[in-house]
């Protein structure tokens, strides 16, 4: 794997992605990229893990807000995970927590959105 790629996965109707040590203009765009992909494909809910992710720059937090505003134009949800305290203050100053859903881990992550669709469903 390149130092660019952006690892993801599917699961339960669900799209994870992971980007990485280092959230910049390149992986952000790639992230991006991804995040459209699974839209156009029909996924209405995204977590993006951050356990791999040590610094976030400006642009990669700009890029992040176009991605929120895609998820929410699609009608889904976008849950980020496994933020460090230093990135989850960061999201705290920018006042980007009032825009998304956090969860400590994935699989918290997942599990709320497994209880949103089952709620949805009834």
């Amino acid at each position: 794997m390149n130092n660019t790629e952006i690892k993801t996965r599917l699961t339960a109707g669900v799209a994870v992605i992971y980007p990485g040590p280092y959230l910049n203009q390149l992986r952000g765009e790639k992230i991006e990229d991804k995040c459209q992909e699974f839209l156009n494909q029909g996924f209405r809910s995204i977590v993006v893990n951050f356990a791999e992710t040590e610094l976030i720059n400006s642009i990669g937090i700009s890029i992040l807000l176009g991605v929120i505003e895609a998820v929410n134009n699609a009608k889904g949800v976008l849950m980020l995970s496994n933020l460090s305290v230093s990135n989850r203050e960061l999201f705290e100053v920018l006042g980007l927590m009032s825009h998304i859903a956090v969860a400590d881990t994935e699989e918290a992550a997942l599990n709320r959105l497994a209880s949103k669709a089952e709620m949805a469903a009834r």
